[in-house]
């Protein structure tokens, strides 16, 4: 890779790692606005349990409870949800700029090898071939594995959801 080039590349990587601490800080964001939601009915839920208490009305804290437990789960849930996307658009991206990455090595170090072909004695084209062939199964490795992970993460998911609707089916 020549100066320029690398030069234009480290640019790019600069900017890509700008937009991902944005995209980090508006999840943040997003998040910590959940927070202060849930912290604001928790004091109201607080409040009206304390105004029960103090007038002895056990009756009517009992039923508090009760609509905060059922309201708390499905804050709760809501949450989950809200996270999981979050985490999901984060991981994506994170992925898909590795792998431009990755794919831009790989590029980078065929045209190094055909360069460099020039250069070598007559085996080199065989040295190149295997190369190119270990960068390309290196690449599909990434995207397989990559598959493989956002399986194994639905399936958790769809797991937790089955375990969250027996646990609250039994009570």
């Amino acid at each position: 890779m020549d100066p320029k080039d690398m030069q234009k590349w480290q640019r790019e990587k600069a900017k890509e790692l700008f937009d991902y601490s944005h995209k980090l800080l508006d999840a943040a964001k997003d998040l910590s606005a959940h927070h202060l939601a849930e912290m604001e009915w928790g004091m109201k839920n607080a409040l009206d349990s304390a105004k029960s208490a103090a007038k002895n009305d056990l009756e009517k804290l009992k039923g508090l409870q009760d609509d905060a437990a059922k309201e708390a789960a499905k804050r709760a849930a809501t949450y989950q949800k809200k996270v999981k996307s979050v985490l999901k658009d984060i991981g994506e991206s994170a992925a898909d700029e590795t792998e431009k990455h990755l794919e831009q090595v790989r590029s980078s170090l065929v045209s190094w090898l055909e360069d460099a072909e020039n250069k070598m004695p007559s085996h080199a084209d065989k040295i190149s071939k295997v190369v190119h062939e270990m960068s390309t199964t290196g690449q599909k490795m990434f995207q397989e594995g990559r598959k493989i992970v956002n399986q194994v993460a639905e399936t958790a998911e769809k797991n937790l959801d089955e375990m969250v609707k027996k646990s609250s089916g039994k009570k």
